[in-house]
């Protein structure tokens, strides 16, 4: 879907921060004490630019960890109340670490489930990373298969996890097609517009209730000291010991009238920071290419692209990138 890592993940950043940067300054003169709640992706772009160039303090939100722990609710036949879990990671590259019920570890009950076809099809991109490197990742087979090397570097590697997805409903982005989530996004306008006039209609009544998403329950936890837990993607300083000490993690943190305050989480297993790392290289170049307008950062980010790297050669990325420069011309600052 290209809009979080690779090559349209870091130039959308780019254009984003062309306009969230201004923001952060204009903020910084008008209203010091505010808090961005940012839920723009490329969320560790935009959130690490943001934690590097603005006094501005900041929190990226998205829905990854409770709409995955909903989802493997679903899967193991649980109730979603009684699940516990502590995650920690990056963003769409987070892991749940625990995964309980009562305090009875989940994740021998979910290795048995995968086992059924139609469980595994509801996400295989997931299920084959939690077969191989132990643990359950937080954002969907779409998204997860742009992250790692492994999912569509060649057209027959690409046909066969398609072959494997069972349940329609992970079809909607068009995994695998070209354009597949722009005719989506399309699809989905055209839907809110619809939705939008009914709620609008005279004498309807709205109905109005909190989604799962974090910002209500921040805006609450900091205005009336009743504290929350969520998982938020803050400078890390340690919450991970073995992930870079100014990257941008997702980690749980805990939040009431005082702020946002990440937990400390400790080590990662080695081979999930080591996963991690492959996408902090690239977004901190990306990030350092934005800071110094330097076209050379921003190739260097998209040559160490996992997906990317498996794909094209590096006169092919250099190529790439000198055109997206110059398509992408008007949306964003000038680079040197």
């Amino acid at each position: 879907m290209g809009d979080t890592l690779g090559p349209g993940g870091v130039f959308r950043g780019l254009r984003h921060l062309a306009i969230i940067s201004d923001i952060c300054r204009e903020l910084e003169e008008v209203s010091p004490n505010a808090v961005i709640l940012q839920y723009t992706n490329p969320m560790v772009i935009i959130c690490r630019a943001i934690q590097a160039s603005s006094s501005i303090r900041s929190v990226g939100l998205c829905h990854s960890v409770q709409g995955t722990a909903m989802e493997l609710a679903h899967m193991l036949g649980v109730p979603y109340r009684e699940i516990t879990y502590w995650v920690a990671g990056i963003n769409h590259m987070a892991w749940f670490l625990r995964l309980e019920r009562n305090g009875k570890d989940l994740y021998p009950l979910l290795r048995e489930k995968m086992k059924d076809p139609a469980v595994y099809g509801m996400e295989p991109t997931r299920f084959e990373l939690f077969r191989h490197f132990g643990y359950f990742v937080t954002e969907s087979s779409g998204h997860a298969s742009e992250y790692f090397p492994y999912f569509r570097k060649r057209k027959d590697v690409l046909e066969s996890l398609l072959a494997k997805f069972t349940d329609p409903k992970n079809h909607w982005y068009g995994f695998g097609k070209t354009g597949g989530y722009l005719e989506h996004c399309k699809r989905e306008v055209e839907h809110y517009f619809r939705w939008f006039d009914e709620q609008l209609a005279e004498n309807k009544r709205v109905d109005i209730c909190r989604s799962h998403e974090y910002g209500a329950y921040i805006i609450n936890a900091m205005e009336t000291n009743e504290p929350i837990r969520i998982n938020g993607n803050v400078a890390n300083r340690g919450s991970i010991t073995n992930l870079p000490y100014d990257a941008c993690v997702e980690v749980p943190c805990l939040v009431d009238r005082t702020g946002i305050h990440p937990c400390h989480v400790g080590a990662l297993p080695e081979q999930l920071a080591a996963l991690n790392r492959t996408n902090l290289n690239v977004q901190e170049l990306a990030v350092q290419g934005h800071l110094q307008r330097d076209k050379s950062l921003v190739a260097q980010a998209i040559k160490l692209d996992p997906l990317t790297a498996a794909v094209c050669s590096l006169d092919e990325i250099d190529a790439m990138v000198a055109e997206m420069f110059e398509v992408q011309a008007e949306w964003l600052p000038q680079f040197r």
